[in-house]
């Protein structure tokens, strides 16, 4: 020793803590949540076996869009919806193919 100590950074030693992560899919029409704690490598290889073994992400439900007026447009007409009696909320007042009326809400 030259009189000087040479003392290494204890964090230099720690363990990296792991990641949580939660993971969403679709496996067989059924929706999962798969939630652990790992490394980014470790969340890798859960995706890539989960699409292995058919799963997909989940599909996220469009937001209907604003027409000019303000009201949301319907996500399969296109059109304006209108308001309903519940304030902020809207309906699509259109019929589908079979007679039924639409059931998109905004």
């Amino acid at each position: 020793m030259n009189g000087q100590l040479n003392v290494a950074q204890i964090t230099d030693k720690q363990p990296v803590p792991p990641c949580h992560f939660t993971i969403n899919a679709v496996l067989n029409g059924f929706p999962i949540t798969i939630e652990g704690d790992g490394r980014a490598g470790d969340l890798k290889l859960i995706i890539e076996r989960l699409q292995l073994i058919g799963a997909e992400p989940p599909v996220a439900k469009a937001e209907p869009t604003k027409a000019a007026g303000g009201a949301p447009l319907c996500p399969v007409h296109n059109s304006p919806m209108k308001p309903s009696r519940k304030p902020g909320k809207f309906y699509c007042a259109r019929k589908a193919e079979d007679g039924e009326y639409c059931r998109e809400v905004a």
